[in-house]
């Protein structure tokens, strides 16, 4: 049998080295095609990037949205409504008069010391004494260099607070603002019960005057209320105080 195939393999041996070579050329030109050229540039490959869609909408922030009524030209002062039609200037509180005057008095005491111990020294220095005078406080009194209270009037076109009282008229002597303590517009009316002394003991919001239920601007409008005073009168007063807040 080996003897048959060695005789059949002698007989065709060219047939079969030339079929062996073309498929090895055949192979070898499909292994080449698929092989790819010196100078083709691979192209990187794309990157594709998709947005995920918000499960929630956001609600607006209240702060970028814009007044939901018409813009109102309002002076930011306190203004009698029982009183002189006329501008008037804007003063300070009686609260911020006091630390005003405080912070003179402490620069005017700690200048003074220092210009004594200086001049304490000097003399000390030259073998004398300095002796420092005692001030009289029956002559120096803060409130002869403070100016007069001033009397409210009413002031033109609307104004951030304003008041009036039953049965007369009274000027505020201390009064403070907070329409931009707060954000939105709104107006808080409060009913104010002053006694014959002008100071406030009594407050509480008029539900019917007030436009708003936000508690930031009813808090503020009622701490403001409460620690007003006015000038003096024959008896106690009724009176409202309305405060508009301004957008901010």
């Amino acid at each position: 049998m080996i003897a048959g195939a060695l005789d059949w393999f002698d007989r065709h041996r060219y047939g079969v080295v030339g079929t062996l070579m073309l498929h090895t050329v055949v192979l070898f030109i499909m292994a080449m095609s698929k092989l790819p050229a010196e100078n083709q540039a691979e192209a990187p490959p794309e990157m594709v990037m998709e947005m995920a869609q918000p499960e929630h909408q956001l609600p607006p922030d209240p702060l970028l949205q814009p007044p939901a009524v018409e813009p109102v030209d309002i002076t930011n002062k306190v203004s009698n409504e029982q009183g002189e039609t006329r501008s008037v200037r804007t003063y300070l509180s009686h609260a911020a008069q006091e630390r005003m005057q405080q912070l003179v008095d402490d620069d005017l005491n700690s200048f003074a010391a220092a210009e004594f111990a200086r001049r304490d020294s000097a003399r000390k220095a030259q073998g004398k004494e300095i002796v420092i005078p005692q001030l009289d406080s029956s002559k120096w009194k803060p409130e002869n260099y403070l100016p007069e209270k001033p009397k409210a009037l009413k002031v033109e076109g609307q104004a951030t607070v304003d008041y009036s009282f039953v049965g007369g008229s009274r000027s505020h002597i201390s009064l403070d603002i907070p329409a931009y303590l707060c954000v939105g517009r709104a107006v808080v009316v409060i009913d104010v019960q002053v006694d014959a002394s002008g100071s406030v003991r009594k407050a509480e919001i008029n539900e019917a005057g007030t436009s708003t239920g936000n508690e930031c601007m009813r808090d503020n409008a009622l701490a403001s209320a409460r620690s007003a005073s006015f000038t003096s009168g024959k008896a106690a007063q009724q009176g409202t105080i309305r405060y508009t807040f301004l957008a901010q």
